[in-house]
């Protein structure tokens, strides 16, 4: 460590590891797409479990909500903000990396990290689903 870098001095790195032209993903957008996503996914997840548990339904069809608005706001995001093009704007699409850094991009893998159907969401949902159910529900 020389002078000039403190102890807790991050190390140099150049400008062309983070551009656009260098990698499939510029890191910071990455990122950014990744926590809007998630809290998108998050909000559909417990919004629809609310309505599930007020509508009062009960084994697949509250699932089948589950899922539809999972697919909803997925299509929206997708018109809205993807403008056609899921591998450019969604980091899941990215499979892995081949040679040179460069990704496959995957519209399958896209199109899942935009449903967010992960484990974190489908507990959401039915935490929001189930008490929103016996509030109104069981407990007349």
């Amino acid at each position: 460590m020389n002078a000039q870098q403190g102890a807790g001095a991050l190390p140099n790195t150049s400008a062309s590891q983070y551009s656009p032209a260098s990698s499939a993903l510029y890191v910071p957008a990455a990122a950014h797409n990744a926590r809007v996503l998630s809290s998108i996914a998050t909000l559909a997840a417990c919004f629809s479990g609310l309505v599930a548990g007020l509508l009062g339904l009960t084994n697949l069809s509250g699932f089948a909500l589950y899922l539809s608005a999972s697919l909803l706001s997925a299509l929206s995001t997708f018109a809205l903000k993807c403008h056609g093009d899921v591998g450019a704007h969604v980091p899941q699409a990215h499979a892995g990396a081949g040679p040179l850094g460069a990704a496959r991009v995957s519209r399958v893998r896209g199109w899942a990290g935009l449903m967010g159907l992960g484990q974190e969401n489908l507990l959401g949902f039915l935490l929001f689903w189930i008490g929103s159910y016996a509030l109104i529900h069981v407990y007349d």
